[in-house]
């Protein structure tokens, strides 16, 4: 319903919008009278203005309020003449002259924020040469040549006469502009809450913590100072000296005689060049500011016979100094965005690889000088990313990265550092915790920040994230380290960083592989069961490289006359050091490295000669067909088809001789389809694996129908007794015989299993009850040789 504001809300709202102008005003028309009243005294004494600091206060109000302020300039000529004025002061002229100067100031701020769109608090070196080319030398020029006009009407003037006119008024007022406005303008960005549609400046190379200023402290100190530099007071030893000097030469220059020291005004650039190279437009600022104040206070205490020729020497001295420190605040800020780009990543800003190992390192050798400090890293890694770049696209999952980073940001301190290592993996450095649980407490806090829904191109998207947590102190990782045997005399590979790193990815990896959205801390198992795993890891390829892997045969038997009717092919490990690998442990490792490929290949090709062995000894109808499992990843290539046929035809075996296995999802997958079809027009007989515990439909059969069922042991081992089970197997031997498929049950291991089968009409079977898998000597001589 609608929301009614009663009178007495909307006069209050409309006071609260009226009482901000109204402050800045009153304000604004303060400072000018005070500033005005200053030059005004000074050019009593000198017969013209040596430095007009009121006008650069109007440009600070323009630029830094906006336009809408401009009305207040027309007040301030007449504000002028009312401090100063005679009983002779022409008001017509007087208004005529302040509307003249207040539409050239509006003129040119409207120029410079609408047409060129410079930054008001002059971050770079366009802004700042914009800024003095417009606002300190055009402007008060023109208005320098329209006032000096306005007194010809009144008198004749010589060339001369006219040309120092000009000069005079617009040296006054271009000091003015160039002395107060750039100090307010870099002064207003202390002030945030004036710049709320600027993004916020990045502040000098040396306020942020990864940057330190050259000095001392940092390089090759002065052995007679002693302790003095290492507390930190090199810089303010250099303001203080930079101060001094700066004073001292505004003294020589214009200090006593009145004027007489105007030739040694060239000194006054020692410290100006100083503070600009080291300082900056914001320090050059201020002290351009403070040596003209110091100048005409000096020089105004008498009249100073050629005053043109001093206030032509402050305006040099001010544009000078001004431009010079624009040059060096952006040759520093192009360093700085250079030095930027090269530790932080350049999609959300995060730190990089490359600063954080550095920032790891510190944190490791701060900890070897206070034993009882510790760091942690967190290492992240959001669930289901791929999805969102799948399904969204590329820049979606770019939006939602730089949200995830913002979120990551906020949720630790901020002295703790946030840095993206590549894709969808995050690490954050928490230096100074007391110990895991703290550490583990900051990784419950950003499982709960990043599961919070996202707004990605315009829709809600929800992801979650896996966090690995190795904490670490002077001794390496805190509890149990990564070396198999620590060497104190050897340090880790790669130092603390890589150490620490690797720990953090090795407990995530642990995080993802229980389910994600969960944090795992490294320690004393989880250390063990990763060397086992990379030790297995380099073993298999050894064994594999050397064809090691040998292949025992499972008999697949007809229930209705005991004959064999297929073996199934079962690769085999036997390592020097670990014994009898079991095949699950191995096969997971083949798949993870990509060695499954070979692997598969070297089972292929043993059992497929042994098939040819037992054909050419037993003949082709006692010969049983060779059952081999494959994988997604081995259906995937090209040539996997081809390879497989072309060891057939090597060894003048037929394609129905050999039955390849697969599960349900791998013999759906779409980049399978190919090579199956291939083999399937070739002749070899494809079964599906486990069936009954996959995702395949029955729409995804009708589309493509195996020619065998392999039942997964899990329903075997529940017959006779469950009538659930029952049912399911029924059901599943009347749709094979419908499909004109084959099933075989597998994990067959009771009688009263084997019995059940019969009854239900399963034509094969496979389980210890019949036979384990064995050798290829064991087969010919209990099956083959000797017929059951």
């Amino acid at each position: 319903m609608p929301v009614r504001t009663s009178g007495r809300q909307e006069g209050a709202t409309s006071m609260r919008r009226w009482r901000g102008p109204l402050v800045v005003s009153v304000v604004y028309l303060g400072l000018w009278l005070g500033l005005d009243a200053i030059a005004s005294v000074f050019q009593a004494r000198q017969e013209v203005s040596l430095w007009y600091p009121p006008t650069g206060l109007s440009f600070a109000l323009l630029l830094v309020f906006g336009l809408r302020y401009s009305p207040l300039l027309l007040l301030t000529n007449p504000l002028h003449a009312l401090v100063v004025s005679s009983p002779g002061t022409g008001w017509a002229g007087i208004w005529l002259s302040g509307a003249l100067a207040s539409a050239v100031y509006t003129g040119v701020a409207w120029v410079l924020l609408q047409r060129l769109r410079i930054d008001p608090r002059l971050p770079g070196q366009r802004d700042v040469a914009w800024f003095l080319g417009l606002a300190a030398v055009a402007g008060p020029l023109v208005v320098a040549v329209a006032q000096v006009l306005q007194y010809t009407v009144s008198g004749l003037l010589t060339w001369g006469e006219w040309f120092r006119g000009v000069l005079g008024f617009w040296s006054g007022r271009a000091t003015g502009v160039g002395v107060l406005a750039p100090a307010l303008l870099v002064a207003s960005r202390r002030v945030p809450a004036l710049w709320r549609d600027r993004p916020p400046l990045p502040g000098p190379p040396w306020t942020d913590r990864r940057y330190e200023r050259p000095s001392w402290t940092g390089r090759v100190r002065p052995r007679w100072l002693g302790r003095l530099a290492g507390r930190r007071l090199d810089e303010r030893l250099e303001l203080l000296a930079q101060g001094v000097l700066l004073l001292a030469t505004v003294y020589l220059a214009y200090g006593e005689p009145a004027g007489g020291g105007l030739d040694l005004a060239y000194l006054v650039y020692v410290p100006l060049i100083w503070i600009a190279v080291r300082g900056g437009l914001p320090r050059v600022a201020f002290a351009v500011l403070a040596a003209n104040a110091v100048a005409v206070a000096l020089v105004g205490r008498d009249v100073v016979e050629s005053p043109l020729r001093l206030q032509l020497g402050l305006v040099t001295l001010t544009l000078a100094g001004l431009t010079l420190g624009a040059l060096v605040t952006g040759r520093q800020v192009s360093v700085a965005a250079a030095e930027h780009a090269a530790v932080h990543d350049p999609l959300t800003g995060l730190a990089n690889r490359v600063l954080l190992m550095d920032r790891v390192d510190a944190a490791a050798h701060r900890a070897e000088r206070s034993p009882e400090d510790r760091f942690a890293v967190l290492y992240c890694d959001l669930d289901g990313f791929k999805g969102v770049n799948d399904q969204l696209g590329h820049d979606a999952g770019d939006e939602l990265l730089v949200a995830v980073a913002r979120r990551l940001e906020q949720a630790v301190r901020p002295a703790d550092l946030v840095s993206r290592l590549g894709g969808d993996e995050m690490a954050v450095l928490l230096d100074g915790v007391t110990g895991v649980e703290e550490a583990a407490g900051v990784a419950e806090r950003l499982l709960a920040a990043l599961a919070e829904p996202y707004a990605v191109d315009g829709r809600e998207v929800v992801v979650t994230v896996s966090v690995g947590v190795a904490v670490a102190d002077a001794e390496g990782l805190a509890g149990p380290r990564l070396r198999e045997e620590p060497d104190a005399a050897v340090p880790p590979a790669g130092g603390h960083a890589e150490e620490v790193l690797r720990a953090a990815d090795m407990a995530l990896q642990r995080a993802k592989a229980t389910g994600g959205h969960r944090y795992e801390v490294f320690n004393e198992p989880l250390r063990r069961q990763t060397w086992d795993r990379l030790g297995l890891r380099a073993a298999l390829r050894r064994a594999v490289g050397a064809g090691a892997l040998t292949v025992a045969y499972q008999p697949i038997v007809r229930v209705g006359d005991g004959r064999l009717a297929a073996v199934e092919a079962l690769a085999r490990w036997h390592d020097p050091e670990r014994g009898e690998v079991p095949a699950a442990e191995f096969i997971a490792a083949a798949e993870e490295t990509g060695l499954i490929h070979e692997l598969g290949m070297q089972v292929l090709e043993q059992a497929c000669t042994q098939a040819a062995a037992w054909r050419e000894a037993f003949g082709p109808a006692t010969t049983p067909r060779v059952a081999v499992n494959v994988s997604t990843r081995q259906l995937l290539p090209a040539d996997f088809a081809s390879r497989v046929l072309a060891v057939l035809d090597r060894l003048g075996l037929p394609a129905d001789v050999l039955e390849l296995e697969m599960t349900e999802s791998c013999a759906m997958e779409p980049g399978a389809r190919a090579a199956l079809e291939q083999l399937s027009a070739a002749g070899t007989t494809l079964a599906v694996d486990d069936f009954g515990t996959g995702y395949s439909s029955f729409a995804a059969l009708r589309e493509r129908t195996p020619q065998s069922f392999k039942l997964d042991r899990s329903f075997v081992a529940r017959l006779p007794d469950d009538r659930p089970t029952d049912a399911i197997v029924s059901a599943v031997l009347a749709l094979a015989r419908h499909l004109g498929a084959t099933v075989t049950a597998e994990g067959v291991e009771t009688d009263e299993q084997l019995q059940r089968l019969r009854e239900l009409g399963c034509p094969q079977v496979q389980g210890f009850l019949l036979g384990r898998p064995v050798p290829a000597a064991r087969i010919e001589r209990d099956w083959l040789g000797h017929p059951r």
